[in-house]
């Protein structure tokens, strides 16, 4: 069969332009993604092969010919620099600067950007600006202040699963069993050492700026429980749990000794019916003061009079007149942030030289994941909870931290 040399070259000449167009796509392609460009709409473009990043690019600005090996990957944070990234960068730095897959992405929900006005920090306190887990707090209570959907945490939240207590009060218990069939000196039917401990702490925000700038009208709710989930020959029961509602006005102070004053009307009980009943309602001043990155909160109270019972079973009283012997007029916590860590000691005395009570806590939560801290407390003293306001305990517990003061 007779070959065409003509018909050859045709061929060989069109495979050789169809090989130095790929080469000169390839080459622009390259180009493009290694160039830097910068439009008067855009703060930063920073290209590297294969790769673009850019934060805030005005879609008329730029336009690259490349598609295959260009993505695009909004920072959300505009800068004035203009950099070219090392081609042989595989930290985890310029990883996270680099889209996923377009096929990723299209099994996620659909983002956009919005614009969310944040407290000014130069409207604090020098000392309170150089606490930034404290200054981010208060601009997200700002912001959170106007949506109804959003309840912001007031006390820490966390879930001690185990704790072990020293001195385990059995005499209300044994009050109710003498009602019944069981042996009261039965020892398989008493509270045991190690229970759980958990409180939930929220609050939201009611007015702002309403009492002077940076004034707010809080309601806040904590409640904090004492488990016996591993006790199951008296079925697991919840041994004590406190409840306590509190209305709070809080103003924010710059240029001050204090950077935070507060007053709340507070009411703390158990929920219980007498005789187990256990209550109080308090007037509470709240002073906060930072100072180099430490935070320093004394609270001291008046406790509302309430009249005498006429009897042991009278419903109305007072279902524990000498508590303020036991938890005194006040307390003072001191919080020690370090980087994720925090620290803090809690100290309460009655001032009674003659028949001093009081209680410490220490607490250390430290980081878990991102939204998780581990948390261990201690506890010596008096009124760890309100039926054993008057019983002094001893308490050490291990778990998890929600979230934090701050």
């Amino acid at each position: 069969m007779l070959r065409s040399y003509s018909g050859d070259k045709a061929v060989h000449r069109h495979f050789l332009e169809r090989q130095l167009s790929k080469f000169v796509l390839s080459v622009f392609s390259i180009s493009a993604a290694i160039v830097v460009v910068q439009s008067a709409h855009a703060d930063t473009i920073q290209m590297i092969p294969g790769k673009v990043r850019l934060a805030e690019v005005d879609s008329n600005a730029v336009s690259l010919a490349a598609e295959e090996d260009v993505s695009i990957v909004s920072t959300g944070q505009p800068s004035a620099d203009i950099s070219t990234s090392n081609p042989s960068q595989t930290n985890s730095e310029t990883e996270k600067q680099v889209t996923e897959n377009p096929k990723d992405i299209a099994k996620k929900p659909k983002t956009e950007e919005v614009e969310v006005e944040v407290l000014d920090k130069n409207e604090l306190g020098i000392q309170v600006q150089q606490v930034p887990e404290l200054v981010e707090k208060i601009r997200t209570e700002r912001i959170a202040a106007s949506n109804p959907y959003v309840l912001l945490p007031h006390k820490p939240n966390f879930l001690l699963p185990i704790t072990y207590q020293t001195r385990p009060d059995n005499k209300e218990l044994l009050r109710a069993l003498r009602r019944t069939n069981v042996d009261p000196d039965d020892e398989n039917y008493s509270y045991q050492h190690i229970e759980a401990v958990m409180q939930f702490s929220a609050k939201t925000i009611i007015a702002e700026d309403v009492l002077g700038k940076l004034s707010t009208i809080e309601f806040a709710y904590t409640n904090k429980s004492y488990w016996q989930v591993y006790n199951g020959t008296i079925s697991k029961p919840f041994r004590e749990t406190n409840h306590e509602p509190e209305l709070i006005f809080t103003w924010r102070l710059k240029d001050y000794w204090l950077d935070r004053f507060a007053l709340s009307l507070n009411h703390q009980s158990n929920g219980q019916t007498i005789p187990l009943s256990r209550s109080w309602n308090r007037i509470i001043a709240d002073m906060t003061k930072v100072n180099n990155g430490n935070v320093w909160n004394l609270r001291t109270w008046y406790r509302i009079p309430e009249e005498q019972k006429s009897s042991p079973i009278d419903p109305g009283g007072d279902d524990n007149p000498d508590i303020l012997e036991f938890m005194g007029y006040g307390e003072l916590t001191y919080i020690h942030v370090m980087a994720k860590h925090q620290f803090s000691v809690m100290v309460r005395d009655n001032l009674q030289a003659n028949e001093n009570r009081g209680a410490i806590e220490l607490g250390y939560s430290f980081p878990l994941t991102k939204k998780l801290k581990g948390y261990a407390q201690y506890f010596n003293g008096y009124g760890e909870s309100l039926i054993d306001y008057n019983r002094y305990q001893e308490r050490f517990g291990i778990g998890i931290k929600l979230s934090d003061w701050f």
